[in-house]
């Protein structure tokens, strides 16, 4: 099979189950909102920041070593890899049941006020809970990285679905049987093990503990960069929540993740084609000159910016209408924000592919200075704006926040000869295309 069928399956893969898996969860969510309380979604959405920075504060990268290691298939370099993953899983479990123990002794021994967010008696142990699926993530094979290399993502993208159906399935019978925190805490526990299982059993890739220095060694010069600018990308994309957990209500804050995973629908499509399609691309373009490196970059941005843009531009008009459709009057504010987020997906749309471009060419540092520029411009202004302009300034900055960073990256992009500055821009317009194009059709 050719490169450009090979880009063209894979990416059809990539974009029809990411697809339907969106599909799934807004139908398990819009199920799940009429049969629990918003204030149950504003926790769940603490306890996912918690576990998710856990994951992103330990991030050795180890997919992109994998990808961009030139012999790929060595059973060496990949049981020392899958240990090392292992190894991760044991200490994101632990340092999750830490804060749990912390939280539990603060609220019950101490007896102090956290809020009803973090002062719930029930998050200790959700977060025990959530954390027990670090353990199983960790013995994952290294099955997904592999077929990455070569853009075969068809058994994949199957078993993600799979898994996700019976996580939404449990999830929804038991919302409707028992309208309880723990019906949103059971879709990532199935879906966790359906998923070890699928994997362990449609690919015969097995691993054993090893343990080689030199692939230890490795991994982490690759890696240092990676796992700090992971803690920093975790502060930059959930630092809002971590802000506004301070100053909103549990129902508040539910709204306003409700919001926030509709409003990412369109980055998380751009995520999964930039990581598991062009970034293995890009991997092999880099011994080349930087001419064709940057052909192949704006030849991916040109293909892909305008149906994007639009897609954006439809979104931003018509995403009041959708959630006054799709959803009861208490989530009704989410259709505001959405709006308000989307202006921010733009920007993440911009600078998604370059940093992959970037990381490459192996350069993972200048991806934690455009994280630690966001980082720092959010904790000093979403305080400032929450207090001048009250909730809605916040959610301005939380998502314009994006843009701040781009310039370190055209600077970076331009030191290495792959920068055109009008490539990056001209299909910013579309935006409005789709705007009026959907306002049009609403009226």
């Amino acid at each position: 099979m050719t490169e450009r069928k090979k880009i063209v399956t894979a990416s059809l893969w990539v974009l029809g189950a990411f697809g339907m898996s969106q599909l799934l969860r807004l139908g398990g969510n819009l199920v799940v909102t009429r049969l629990l309380e918003p204030e149950m979604f504003g926790i769940m959405a603490v306890v996912y920041v918690v576990m998710q920075g856990l994951a992103m504060f330990s991030d050795l990268g180890l997919r992109a070593y994998i990808i961009r290691h030139k012999d790929f298939s060595d059973p060496n370099m990949l049981n020392t890899v899958w240990t090392i993953q292992v190894i991760r899983g044991w200490l994101m479990f632990l340092s999750v049941g830490l804060i749990a123990f912390f939280l539990f002794m603060i609220d019950q021994v101490f007896l102090l006020d956290l809020g009803d967010i973090f002062g719930n008696d029930d998050l200790p142990l959700l977060l025990t809970i959530v954390g027990g699926v670090s353990i199983i993530s960790g013995y994952l094979t290294m099955a997904p990285a592999l077929v990455d290399r070569e853009l075969k993502r068809g058994k994949l993208e199957l078993i993600n679905l799979i898994s996700q159906v019976f996580g939404i399935s449990v999830m929804v019978i038991w919302a409707w049987q028992s309208p309880t925190l723990w019906a949103l805490i059971s879709a990532a526990v199935i879906t966790a093990l359906i998923k070890i299982l699928l994997m362990y059993k449609l690919f015969g890739i097995r691993h054993q503990l090893s343990w080689d220095k030199a692939v230890a060694q490795d991994v982490y010069h690759f890696g240092k960069w990676v796992i700090l600018a992971s803690a920093l990308t975790y502060l930059a994309l959930q630092g809002d929540k971590l802000i506004f957990s301070t100053y909103l209500s549990a129902a508040e804050l539910g709204v306003y993740s409700i919001a926030f995973m509709l409003a990412s629908v369109v980055t998380n499509v751009y995520e999964q084609i930039a990581s598991k399609i062009w970034f293995p691309v890009l991997s092999k373009v880099v011994n080349h000159k930087a001419t064709e490196l940057k052909e192949k970059y704006y030849e991916v941005r040109k293909k892909q910016d305008a149906i994007i843009f639009f897609v954006i531009g439809v979104m931003i008009a018509s995403a009041p209408k959708v959630i006054e459709l799709l959803y009861d009057e208490r989530f009704h504010d989410a259709g505001w924000m959405i709006q308000i987020m989307l202006i921010g997906v733009i920007g993440s749309v911009i600078s998604r592919l370059g940093i992959a471009c970037l990381t490459a060419l192996g350069n993972t540092k200048i991806r934690m200075k455009i994280m630690l520029v966001r980082v720092l411009a959010m904790f000093i202004s979403l305080p400032v704006l929450f207090h001048y302009f009250g909730f809605e300034g916040a959610v301005w900055g939380a998502s314009l926040n994006v843009f701040i960073a781009i310039p370190i990256q055209y600077l970076e992009m331009n030191r290495l000869n792959i920068l055109s500055l009008t490539l990056e821009l001209k299909m910013i317009p579309v935006v409005m295309v789709g705007y009026w194009f959907s306002s049009f059709l609403i009226l």
